[in-house]
């Protein structure tokens, strides 16, 4: 067999006593090879070896012939048909990719029969023996490591005790595991295969893992899951089944598995899951499927999951999600579905979530929300939109968000904020707004939100703040409102004055000429901390100077440089609709 292996491809020289015998064999094996290809096999090794061998005749004329008879059944009646290779159509290369495809998966089990086996031994007085073996063995804690050994195979000289409670074979090379590789290991409680190069696991590798608690097999290759992969593994808690090349999941594959609280299958290739992937996981309370390739769910793919507390949906390709997808999802606290496609979020999509804490929805295409769209979610903590395309907060979106604390809306096109946007978020700490297109904050707007501690507003288009504005968060510890084109005049003398209070109550000042000397003696750190690096854009030599050290008059003088046209910046006219009577009557007096 090996020597057959061995020969080179044939070439049309090679058309002389060897082609006349290949041609004879190819009246019969083509309707054979058809067959072992297509049906499920008895005697895998021989009909793999069989397999092989009839490809290895002829590198490219074969390859064709066979694409050709599985799909016509064409009948070889001269030698001229095989001058040259035919040419495939999309059907034939099709079928032809399944061939190889199906070869593929053969041999990968054929090396699983044939791999080597370990020693294992039922007598407990063996672990004496077993720290003989070139695995690492600890009797007191019955446990065996062979990590980072660089196994190609497991070792055949290591003895391993039957009621071993912790195997790892990770970071090693392993690419098949014989079927009779636990055999007997009914105690056993931890598995660790991670980091290897496993393509296929056998049916019955895990049946004898009555124990089994913990199985980790990570970051190896392995493309399919077998329908009684994990059968009768009744005590499975933790399934770590990430960084492979899994494309989906047979049906009720999880159905033994009722204890599962952990299953992580981040990191595939997985585009498709069937509706009852997940069925019997009444117990799970965490569903990792990050960075797969997702573009829809089954409405009831979660129908059975109904403990899960973190569900990840994040770095998929999610363009739509149909209402009634979360409805039995009444335990979850956590739920990711960071950077796919989303384009909205509807009234009926998260309305079951009534114990969610964290929302995370940063890095789609969102630029619609309906207005009840947050309702069902009292215990809502956190709100992650950043980087998406909202340009409208519609008003009473938070009416029922009484329990938000942080709320994440960096990266949008927001443009304006008007006066009850926030209304119901009593106890939100952090309002992050930067890298927004914010030009108008309406007078009151941060009304609603008076225990607010942290601010972000940098990297907007806001050239003032309406007199007002931010009284109503006079104890905020941090705000942030660089890269903005503050144009200082005497409209930028409440943000100013508001700014310095704030320092002057940090630093136990009342004295306004206590106030500037330390101003200018504590340098960039008073800038950041407390003006956040807010720079004049102008008018005038005010260009580039902070807007925390300027005083009244100094900004009043930018007024009178702006109305005789020296460097103008933004015409004096311009009053936002935001501004009330009030304000705009208080700015009219300070001009």
């Amino acid at each position: 067999m090996s020597k057959i292996m061995r020969m080179r491809p044939c070439t049309m020289e090679d058309n002389g006593r060897l082609g006349n015998y290949i041609l004879s064999l190819m009246h019969f094996v083509p309707s054979i090879m058809c067959r072992l290809i297509r049906t499920d096999m008895t005697d895998l090794s021989s009909k793999i070896y069989c397999a092989i061998v009839f490809l290895s005749f002829c590198k490219t004329n074969t390859y064709s012939f066979v694409s050709h008879m599985c799909t016509a059944s064409m009948r070889i009646s001269t030698d001229t048909e095989y001058s040259s290779t035919p040419a495939l159509s999309d059907e034939s290369m099709s079928i032809f990719e399944e061939i190889k495809n199906r070869l593929s998966n053969l041999e990968r089990r054929l090396r699983a029969v044939e791999h080597p086996v370990w020693q294992i031994s039922l007598k407990e007085e063996d672990w004496e023996i077993c720290a003989e073996g070139p695995c690492k063995c600890v009797p007191e804690i019955k446990s065996v490591s062979c990590w980072r050994y660089n196994l190609l195979d497991l070792p055949s000289k290591q003895l391993v005790p039957a009621d071993v409670l912790r195997l790892d074979l990770g970071s090693n090379r392993l690419s098949a595991l014989h079927r009779d590789t636990f055999k007997n290991m009914t105690q056993l409680h931890h598995l660790d295969l991670s980091n290897n190069l496993v393509e296929h696991l056998a049916a019955s590798l895990f049946l004898p893992l009555h124990g089994i608690a913990n199985v980790r097999l990570s970051n190896n290759l392995l493309k399919e899951m077998q329908r009684n992969q994990f059968y009768e593994l009744r005590n499975l808690r933790i399934l770590d089944l990430s960084s492979n090349k899994l494309r989906t999941l047979p049906e009720n594959l999880f159905l033994s598995n009722g204890h599962l609280v952990l299953l992580d299958l981040s990191s595939n290739r997985i585009s498709l899951l069937p509706p009852g992937a997940f069925h019997g996981l009444g117990n799970l309370d965490e569903l990792l499927l990050s960075e797969n390739r997702l573009a829809e769910l089954p409405v009831s793919i979660f129908r059975d999951t109904i403990n899960l507390r973190r569900l990840a949906l994040d770095e998929n390709r999610l363009k739509k999600l149909p209402n009634g997808i979360f409805k039995d999802l009444t335990s979850l606290k956590e739920l990711n579905m960071r950077n796919n496609r989303l384009t909205e979020l509807t009234k009926g999509l998260l309305l079951t979530l009534a114990r969610l804490e964290i929302l995370e929805i940063s890095s789609n295409r969102i630029s619609r929300i309906d207005t009840k769209a947050l309702h069902g979610m009292p215990t809502l903590r956190e709100l992650r939109l950043g980087h998406n395309h909202i340009k409208y907060l519609p008003p009473g979106l938070f009416n029922n968000s009484i329990s938000l604390q942080r709320l994440i809306l960096y990266g949008n096109r927001i443009e304006i904020l008007v006066r009850g946007v926030f209304r119901g978020l009593f106890n939100l700490t952090s309002l992050f707004l930067q890298s927004n297109r914010l030009k108008i904050l309406q007078s009151g707007v941060f009304e609603d939100t008076p225990n607010l501690r942290k601010l972000q507003l940098e990297s907007n288009d806001l050239s003032f703040l309406p007199a007002g504005s931010m009284d109503a968060i006079s104890t905020i510890q941090q705000v942030r409102l660089s890269q903005n084109p503050w144009h200082c005049d005497c409209r930028a003398s409440y943000v100013a004055s508001w700014l310095r209070k704030r320092f002057a109550s940090f630093a136990n000042l009342t004295n306004p000429l206590q106030i500037q000397r330390v101003l200018i003696m504590t340098g960039n750190w008073s800038i950041w901390e407390f003006g956040a690096g807010a720079t004049c854009r102008g008018p005038g030599i005010l260009g580039g100077q902070s807007l925390l050290r300027l005083t009244f008059h100094e900004l009043c003088e930018g007024q009178w440089a702006s109305m005789k046209g020296i460097i103008p910046r933004l015409p004096l006219d311009v009053i936002a609709p935001s501004i009330t009577s009030q304000a705009a009557r208080k700015d009219t007096i300070l001009v």
